[in-house]
This record gives structure tokens, sequence and C-alpha cells, in this order.
């Protein structure tokens, strides 16, 4: 049987373009925070709930709305993807990744969930203990010149 979940991940920068990345226990490795959606949450809000949970930071998205005026307009992730969490198939995130700012940039890890948290450059990441599309999707935010 195939189990999919919906996510959301955020992707924070503080005001020296630095980026918010987690040591998930569970994983073993460092990734930018985020998690499940709760049952009848939006995607953005989860995002933002995580970074929240997890670190202590406060964060907006970094809107990139089209102004649809008629009915509400929700946040549109930067880009979502299909993580085979198992690699096997049989367990996968549907993960809406959301480009933040911090508000404030004082971490508080949630020591339950995080070994640890810090801000770092994209070349301290690049050598991290993360997952290749971690990479890659800070990578793209990049060269699209997403600003806070």
């Amino acid at each position: 049987m195939i189990r999919n979940h919906f996510t959301a991940t955020g992707i924070v920068f503080n005001p020296k373009y630095e980026i918010l990345m987690v040591y998930h226990n569970k994983l073993r490795v460092w990734l930018p925070p985020g998690g499940h959606i709760e049952e009848n949450e939006l995607p953005s809000c989860a995002a933002l709930r995580e970074i929240y949970e997890e670190t202590g930071v406060t964060a907006k998205i970094i809107s990139k709305k089209i102004g649809i005026t008629h009915c509400p307009e929700l946040e549109p992730p930067f880009v979502t993807l299909l993580e085979d969490i198992e690699g096997d198939g049989t367990h996968n995130h549907i993960d809406m990744i959301y480009v933040c700012e911090a508000e404030d940039d004082e971490i508080k890890p949630q020591e339950s969930e995080v070994g640890g948290a810090g801000w770092f450059s994209f070349e301290q990441i690049k050598t991290m203990e993360t997952f290749g599309n971690v990479i890659q999707t800070i990578e793209k935010i990049l060269e699209q010149n997403y600003r806070p």
C-alpha cells in the first residue's frame, strides 16, 4: 500500500542571506524546517508553524501571489516535490516548499525533534549531511534571485 502525506517546508533566509537549517534527530541529516500539514491547515500556514515549532524563529513567506481578487488566493509554493521517504515508493511526502524571510533570527530549537539548528551560507550547506533535493532547491531559489 502506498502512503502519501502532504508536508510543508520553509527555506528561511535571514538579513545576511543565510539559510535556516535543523538537524533532524530521526533522519540524522540537516534539513530546512518543515513537517506534516495538519487536517484543515493551509500549506503555507503549516510551513510557518513548523518553522516556529522546530526553531522558535518567526518568519513570513516571500509572496509570489499573482493578484486574483475575486476569491482568496493561496500562497503558491516555490516548488512541490514528491519525496520517496522509504526509498521504495511506498511512503511519500508531497512537500510544498516555500521561500521565507525571518522576522527574527534568534534560534530556540525544539530538542525533542531537532538536534541542532543554525544559520548557514549556501556554501556551508553544500558540505553538510543533507539530501540532494535540498541542495538543488536552494540552488534554484538563489538562481531565481528570491530576496528577503
